[in-house]
């Protein structure tokens, strides 16, 4: 893993208390807990692992299977889930495993490799949606939150947390260039495709 930044734990006092509810989809926080908390429990729900299998021929025939993980973001009630494009595009099979340790199958919708997203969709069977926010008003110093499967299924829903570090960086692909969000929130092998989001729990 990744060097993480814990925050302090609360103290632990029969008194001390947190409460966080969901206002208009805002969230309002009291008490001395991590501001963390609230914002993981409002989105993990919307946040999947996705498990792949790979399956290659060699030269005298025999076929050779690969797995692979990352994580994605559930954006609609149809089951489309929004990834990035260098978890999936080699896949002939693709698993989601929900935050509630639900697996389903899923299938290719689109993929775009200029901008490394993909879609992919699930049976839509009970499903938390994630909030959209706007990247355009984030401000360097907010506070970030990542929320993915580092290093396999096995480590679905971590939380990783830090500040918005810098807007428009940008950086070169080949005669490419893309601008990014910078953050120092620990984000490891796995969580690609994983949710980014702002203390409202936007993505």
């Amino acid at each position: 893993f990744g060097i993480d930044n814990f925050l302090p734990n609360p103290r632990n006092d029969a008194n001390e208390v947190y409460a966080a509810t969901v206002d208009n989809t805002k969230i309002v926080y009291s008490g001395t807990v991590s501001p963390v908390v609230p914002i993981a429990e409002k989105v993990s729900p919307s946040i999947v692992a996705i498990s792949l299998k790979t399956r290659t021929r060699d030269f005298f025939g025999r076929i050779y299977e690969g797995q692979g993980t990352g994580s994605g973001i559930i954006i609609d009630k149809q089951g489309h889930i929004v990834t990035n494009n260098h978890v999936v595009e080699n896949a002939d099979d693709i698993i989601v495993v929900f935050n509630d340790g639900r697996e389903a199958k899923a299938t290719l919708v689109g993929r775009d490799p200029q901008t490394d997203l993909a879609v992919i969709k699930v049976e839509p069977t009970s499903l938390t949606v994630a909030e959209l926010g706007d990247s355009s008003t984030l401000k360097v110093g907010e506070l970030a939150v990542a929320i993915g499967s580092p290093m396999g299924t096995e480590y679905a829903g971590s939380v990783t947390a830090g500040i918005i570090s810098g807007l428009n960086r940008t950086v070169s692909i080949g005669d490419d260039s893309i601008k990014l969000i910078q953050t120092d929130a620990a984000i490891n092998p796995g969580n690609s495709g994983g949710a980014l989001v702002n203390s409202e729990g936007k993505v």
